[in-house]
Parts: C-alpha cells; sequence; structure tokens
C-alpha cells in the first residue's frame, strides 16, 4: 500500500526527555531550541533557486536534466555505505572529525540504507552532530517499527509496521531542516540519495534538495518518503509508493532500501561533472571519501552452521564482495578524474554484533566510540584499494593453517 505522510509539516515540538532520544532524526527537544537563521520565506528562496514547477519524472530523475554550464572545480565528495547499525562507527567518525577541527564543508554527499541517514547529517553539517549521535547511540528496533507477521504479511508483503518510523521522519524534516536543505542546494551543494526499485531490482539516485527546492506542493512529503524508502528494508517493511506521470501516462514505482543492489555509489554535483567523454584529471585538487559502515572483509561465522546461518551467511558475503567491488570502482574513478582517494572501515579487529540488521544501542555506542576516537585523533584513511593489501590475499588452499575448521565432535 503507498505509504502516506500528512500534508503539513509539523514543528519539532518539545518532547519528553526519552522520546527525544529515541527520535530518527535525533529531534532536538528541551535541550536545543529550533530557531532557524531566519524564518523560511518561499517568495525569498524563489529568488535563490528558481522555482520551476517540473513535471513529477524531472523532480525523481526520470526526465531530461537540464545541460549543465557550471565550470568544474575542486570537490570535496563523501559516499557512505549501507550497513544498518555498523553505521554507528562512521556516525562517530565524523563527529569525531568536527572535534579534531578539519572537518570540511561537503560538496557532494551519497548515501545508502541507513548510511542515508549519516550522509543527510554529514550533508547539512556539524550543527548536526548531536542528531546524528543520538540517533546512532540510542535508537532499538522497537523505536523504529512495530512487528505486525500475520497482518502485515497479508496487507503489505512486509511483517513490520513502519508507523513509528514515518512519525520520526515527519517530526525531524521540519521547517528548519528543510530550510537547511534548500540553502545547501542554492548553493550548488548535492545530496543524493540511493534506493531500489523494487520491481526493476535497480537503483535510483535521488537529488533530495532539488526535491525540497522544486516549488511543488507536495515536496516536503516527497523528501520524507525518499528518506522513508531508503531504509524500508524488502519484507521487513512495505515499499513506499511514488506515483509519476511521463508524458501523459501514469505509473506507481515502489522504491526500497537499495543495499541489496548497491551498497555505495558516487554522483557528481554541478560543479564537479566531467567536462568531455574523454576528459582526464578534471577534478585534480578534490578528494572523495569514503566510509564504511562495517568491516572490510565478512567475519568468520561461529557455531553451528544450520539452514538460516547458512542462508544468511552467503548473502552477507555477497553484500561485502558487492561493497569492494564498488570501492574498488570508485578508486579507478579517482584514477581518471583526479580526485584523491580516501577510505575506511571498521577495523579487523574491532569488537561488532553479528548481525547488522538489529539496532542495539548498546552495540551502537561502542562503534560510535571507537569512530569518534578515530576521527578525533586524526583519521587515518587507506589509500589504496579492497584487496591490494599483503593482508588481504585469499589465502591459498594448500595452507591449512589459514583454513578455520571446527573439530569433529
Amino acid at each position: 500500500m503507498p505509504t502516506k505522510f500528512p500534508s503539513s509539516a509539523r514543528q519539532c515540538r518539545p518532547p519528553s526527555a526519552a522520546v527525544a532520544l529515541l527520535c530518527l532524526f535525533g529531534c532536538s527537544g528541551s535541550e536545543k531550541v529550533l530557531t532557524p537563521p531566519q524564518p523560511y520565506d518561499q517568495s525569498a528562496a524563489a529568488m535563490r533557486t528558481p522555482q520551476i514547477a517540473r513535471p513529477i519524472a524531472d523532480v525523481l530523475a526520470y526526465g531530461s536534466i537540464p545541460p549543465n554550464t557550471t565550470p568544474a572545480k575542486p570537490q570535496q565528495m563523501l559516499a557512505v555505505s549501507a550497513g544498518g547499525q555498523y553505521a554507528a562507527y562512521d556516525a562517530g567518525l565524523l563527529v569525531g572529525w568536527t572535534a579534531k577541527g578539519d572537518r570540511p564543508t561537503l560538496d557532494v554527499v551519497t548515501g545508502v540504507s541507513s548510511g542515508a541517514i549519516v550522509a543527510t547529517y554529514a550533508f547539512l553539517g556539524s550543527k548536526y552532530d548531536p542528531n546524528l549521535q543520538r540517533f546512532f547511540t540510542t535508537t532499538s528496533d522497537k523505536d523504529l517499527f512495530t512487528f505486525r507477521p500475520v497482518v502485515g504479511l497479508i496487507r503489505d508483503g512486509a511483517i513490520a509496521n513502519p508507523a513509528k518510523l514515518i512519525a520520526l521522519i515527519e517530526r525531524e524534516t521540519n521547517d528548519e531542516f528543510l530550510f537547511d536543505l534548500r540553502q545547501a542546494h542554492s548553493e550548488g551543494r548535492r545530496l543524493y540519495i540511493g534506493t531500489m526499485n523494487t520491481r526493476t531490482r535497480r537503483m535510483s539516485f535521488w537529488d533530495l534538495g532539488a526535491i525540497a527546492s522544486c516549488g511543488r506542493s507536495d515536496a516536503t512529503e516527497l523528501v520524507r518518503k525518499v528518506l522513508l524508502a531508503a531504509g524500508a528494508i524488502p519484507g521487513l517493511l512495505p515499499g513506499v509508493t511514488f506515483d509519476v506521470e511521463i508524458d501523459g501516462i501514469k505509473y506507481a514505482e515502489e522504491h526500497s532500501d537499495g543495499g541489496a543492489a548497491c551498497q555505495t555509489f558516487l554522483r557528481l554535483g554541478p560543479a564537479g561533472e566531467r567536462p568531455a567523454p574523454d576528459a582526464r584529471g578534471w577534478l585534480a585538487g578534490s578528494n572523495l571519501y569514503i566510509l564504511t559502515a562495517g568491516k572490510l572483509y565478512a567475519p568468520p561465522q561461529e557455531g553451528k552452521l544450520g539452514f538460516l546461518k547458512r542462508l544468511t551467511g552467503s548473502i552477507s558475503a555477497a553484500l561485502y564482495a558487492l561493497y569492494r567491488a564498488e570501492v574498488l570502482n570508485l578508486y579507478a574513478f579517482c584514477a581518471v578524474s583526479g580526485a584523491k582517494y580516501h577510505f575506511i572501515a571498521v577495523p579487523d579487529n574491532a569488537e561488532i554484533p553479528p548481525k547488522s540488521t538489529n539496532f542495539d544501542p548498546v552495540a551502537m555506542q561502542k562503534l560510535f566510540a571507537l569512530g569518534f576516537d578515530h576521527g578525533k585523533s586524526g583519521i587515518a584513511w587507506r589509500l589504496t584499494p579492497p584487496g591490494s593489501e599483503p593482508s588481504e590475499e585469499e589465502a591459498p588452499r594448500n595452507r591449512p593453517d589459514t583454513i578455520s575448521i571446527p573439530p569433529k565432535r
């Protein structure tokens, strides 16, 4: 069923301390008064960003895109991966980076799945660090959805109801959030969120600032629906339906969490696009920062290998491999474009919970603290792609000392 938000945007009211800590986008509550730099003025915004009543197809990146006339210039780019609760490490890293004092203003930010949350806050800047920390240190599954397997499977093809998640997104995408998003977009900065078209099983990349600034009466609702779709794990939560009209024909598209089709990606803003098909080095002086929500390689499975562990283990291995391949592609992009490549993942020796899809505040607090320490002390960026270090070579089968085989009972 289509997911709907009320058309009116609510202001973030001072809730109870417990509710304030559980907001998906870190509702500031009583500890921070949300006062925009100035009231959002639609007419003033129109002077900064043309309010063109584009067809829905253009807003959702299906139609033609106007030619870019902005000359290329050095860019600060960030790509945040999918990874469920493991994204707490990335959140801590960003907050620690702010504490270090040299975190740059980002021109382009991309995110998938839980990485969409990190990406959105990172794009809006260090002002939203408290929100980022609150979400990735206090949120649990019960704060995001309610399990209703029988009713949900019959009605929506999912075992949980996203009503809590919808309410949290609505509460936090308030006037200040939307004002800051539109302001960043008007400055030429870009935030891209990835979701998967459930029917085609291909990715769609949403320019969230463009949607917020498009001038449509339902722009706020579209922003919220994209953020909801980014976290709608297929089977767990129902997909989010978007009504699209192209050449007078109406369509309905269902979108969900894109982690199964893409773990990380990069799209360029107007000042970073390739000036010609054969151009090289046009992004010299730029930096691409890649944050991994988790480790680079899947840890060994412990205990008895039953049906579910074999199944989920295989899916997990595929996603880890997909991510390494995509990061390698980004390394190749940097080699061609001239951007400097920076990459970091959770260290192999770090303790992480066995499942990324559960949100455990205790486990996330540990990951956040680890990321914060790494960010504040100076991020040890890796400059080489996955698989290129000697310790990452696949072990040859004729070396049993490298193979973990539990004893028979």
